[in-house]
């Protein structure tokens, strides 16, 4: 995964390599199912406004695929991130998602996502 910029202000690495795995979860999740995925996100998570069921829902019914997916650019602020998240061949479908992370006390989970295919 090659990221084109990151910015950490009052971060640890630490928490830069908790992020990059929870993004890893979110990426090899969306190519399985939901249950791979669904560690990545906070309960109370949403998805371009709705809850984020419906994401889950939408990768089971559409089932297991070969996506290619990277972060292009990671901010990191204390305990709160945005990573903007490139997805290409979703089920021949592109995508750019923006995460938005929240370190919790199971460490870092995204709260929403918002996307447009491209």
């Amino acid at each position: 995964k090659i990221i084109s910029e990151v910015t950490i202000m009052n971060a640890s690495v630490k928490d830069y390599e908790e992020i990059m795995a929870v993004i890893t979860t979110y990426l090899e999740g969306g190519n399985k199912n939901s249950a791979a995925m669904k560690p990545a996100f906070h309960p109370n998570a949403i998805v371009n406004a709705q809850p984020a069921q419906t994401l889950f829902d939408a990768v089971d019914e559409a089932g297991e695929t070969q996506a290619i997916g990277r972060i292009d650019i990671l901010d990191i602020v204390k305990d709160i991130a945005c990573a903007r998240v490139v997805m290409e061949g979703w089920h021949g479908m592109n995508f750019v998602d923006f995460h938005h992370l929240m370190k919790t006390d199971d460490g870092w989970k995204i709260v929403s996502k918002i996307y447009t295919q491209i």
